[in-house]
């Protein structure tokens, strides 16, 4: 039986066509380090990962001279650890942070942590029905002391687009940093950096940009770059006679040798990705969608969560059910239908809570560019037969 793959939320499946062709030529053939030696390898390989800042300055419109913004997009190994060098290299004691309601652990459980190691403060701004936080409750909680906005574009469990040209005004009025956690847009929703007032873009590889695991970053603007802390220090390759961190970027941020293999398969991506088109992905994936919360939002016991046909979103889909455990679900389209989901909190206890989801938490749908119609009608059938079986049993 074909396997069909709806997490994507998670990870992207499949990943880019001929990764593993451009990865296995990598590992091959070059596979060195770069600021450490001067032979023509570690250059060619230097280049490499400087035409890749290059695109991702481009990707996401950091600035119209992406060749010189390049040097301020740091690699991580994706959005947890870049949010986490955000709040860890930012905060001093006392600063307030606005963040979310709909937030992923990667900000929830580093706001608490600093919570208690720097007595840091933070608010949460709700969202609405759809999981939609606006900009007034955003600009309702800005004080004196706060230091920054953090928000996910979208939310992993619920997939509503937070409008975030307005929530960057706000954060400008009020000369406060704005932070984007991308982790669920990046490759699937045009975003620009500088249109949006974003100090601090997170992103990560391995969902929507269909590149590997362990690779993704930061793109950060000049101001905050110099304010930034690095949260790591060590080697660099570079003023190697000092015992002092670098100033310089992007070495400030990135001690320690780059995950190479993994820019490679992100410089494939997201060739791949201009290739097809931002748009054609979104509008494939939009489809994919709304085809699929069509055809579900009728069934019974089924509660399908923002469903708004008005609503901007991600492909993501939350499902509970009025009389089954949504782990039976998940559980049933696996071991019975070989369709992949995920159940439970997702990570995010607290757009569970918002939504009204928590404890039992959700069966969540996400779909790709590379997923079909006719996947979907077969994963509205099994649905249909489990519910149907559990009702009967």
């Amino acid at each position: 039986m074909k396997k069909i793959y709806f997490d994507n939320a998670a990870t992207s499946f499949p990943k880019a066509p001929f990764l593993s062709v451009a990865v296995t030529d990598f590992i091959e053939n070059n596979c060195v380090n770069i600021n450490r030696g001067i032979y023509s390898m570690s250059s060619d390989l230097s280049d490499m990962v400087l035409s890749t800042r290059v695109a991702i300055a481009k990707f996401f419109d950091c600035d119209d001279e992406p060749e010189k913004f390049c040097k301020r997009i740091i690699f991580t190994s994706g959005v947890t650890q870049s949010i986490n060098m955000f709040l860890r290299g930012i905060l001093s004691e006392n600063d307030h942070v606005v963040t979310g309601a709909l937030e992923h652990h990667a900000v929830m459980r580093t706001l608490n942590a600093l919570k208690e190691e720097k007595n840091i403060t933070y608010s949460v701004a709700p969202c609405d029905k759809n999981g939609v936080v606006s900009a007034s409750a955003v600009e309702s909680l800005i004080t004196d002391k706060t230091k920054a906005v953090i928000l996910n574009h979208a939310s992993n469990v619920f997939g509503a687009i937070n409008p975030i040209d307005e929530i960057g005004e706000v954060c400008k009025k009020h000369g406060v940093y704005f932070v984007l956690d991308t982790a669920q847009t990046a490759g699937a929703e045009y975003i620009s950096m500088r249109k949006s007032n974003i100090d601090f873009l997170a992103f990560s590889g391995h969902k929507g940009l269909l590149s590997l695991q362990g690779i993704g970053g930061f793109a950060v603007s000049k101001k905050l770059s110099l304010e930034l802390k690095p949260v790591i220090t060590g080697g660099t390759g570079s003023v190697s006679h000092s015992y002092t961190q670098p100033d310089i970027l992007p070495d400030k941020f990135e001690s320690g040798t780059l995950n190479l293999c993994g820019i490679c398969a992100l410089n494939h991506s997201l060739k791949f990705i201009n290739s097809v088109s931002i748009d054609k992905i979104k509008e494939k994936e939009t489809s994919l969608r709304r085809y699929f919360v069509d055809k579900v939002k009728n069934i019974e016991g089924v509660v399908v969560y923002s469903d708004d046909e008005s609503l901007n979103t991600t492909s993501v889909v939350s499902l509970s059910f009025t009389e089954v455990d949504t782990a039976f679900v998940s559980d049933a389209l696996e071991n019975n239908y070989s369709i992949m989901t995920r159940c439970g909190l997702h990570c995010a206890p607290s757009a569970h809570t918002a939504m009204g989801t928590y404890p039992d938490g959700t069966v969540r749908f996400s779909f790709s560019y590379f997923n079909t119609t006719d996947e979907i009608d077969y994963c509205v059938d099994a649905l249909k037969k489990i519910l149907e079986e559990r009702k009967n049993a």
